[in-house]
């Protein structure tokens, strides 16, 4: 099992994800072989859900929140 595999069946939880210098927080939406992706919450009321893409090969710690 890799570590992508794994993580695709958390699509649609609440994760925090960390890399160097960077922590994500939001929903996972995607996982692909090289890259996940996680839509945080605007920092702005009534702002756009921004979706950040994060590749697999720089993520030091994935915590699942909900």
């Amino acid at each position: 099992m890799t570590f992508t595999s794994l993580l695709s069946a958390y699509i649609g939880r609440t994760v925090e994800v960390v890399v160097v210098g960077a922590l994500f927080e939001g929903t996972l939406t995607s996982v692909e072989t090289t890259l996940i992706q996680v839509q945080e919450s605007p920092t702005i009321y009534g702002g756009t859900p921004i979706t950040v893409t994060i590749p697999a090969s720089s993520i030091d710690l994935v915590r699942i929140l909900a």
